[in-house]
């Protein structure tokens, strides 16, 4: 398997993602469902609360850092993605879509909130991929 074939298989079987930001020299991390569709490189989509905590610190700073969760603990392969985060000219229908893929009641949700949420999408150019116990390497999209 490539490091591209590996990193979407992560990508597509992770649910949630842990999204780290920074303002002021303050780290904060948090853990969100987003969407991934591999025709789609070098990005992928979550929603929040319009107003959140989340969406000001984009505001103030919109690079950040993230890792798709592993559905085991004994995951052999890890991402590690850094790049800028901006609000997405997707639909909500064309994210749920997406998210209803992977987990249908998150979808449903999002729907139910409807018009409170904003979408955004995270853009990179490239990618850390870990297979088993080698370094990282990386990838380019």
């Amino acid at each position: 398997m490539t490091l591209h074939e590996h990193f979407d298989k992560v990508m597509l079987e992770s649910v949630n993602i842990a999204l780290a930001t920074s303002v002021n020299q303050q780290p904060n991390v948090r853990v969100v469902t987003f969407a991934y569709d591999p025709t789609m490189t070098g990005r992928f989509f979550f929603t929040t609360f319009k107003g959140s905590q989340k969406g000001r610190e984009f505001e103030q700073n919109p690079h950040v850092a993230c890792m798709p969760l592993p559905m085991t603990p004994e995951a052999e392969l890890q991402v590690r993605i850094f790049g800028t985060v901006q609000k997405s000219n997707l639909t909500l229908d064309q994210i749920i879509a997406l998210i209803a893929k992977k987990v249908p009641g998150d979808a449903d949700t999002i729907k139910a909130g409807g018009d409170m949420m904003d979408i955004y999408e995270i853009h990179f150019p490239e990618a850390f991929v870990t297979v088993g116990m080698t370094e990282a390497q990386l990838i380019a999209f």
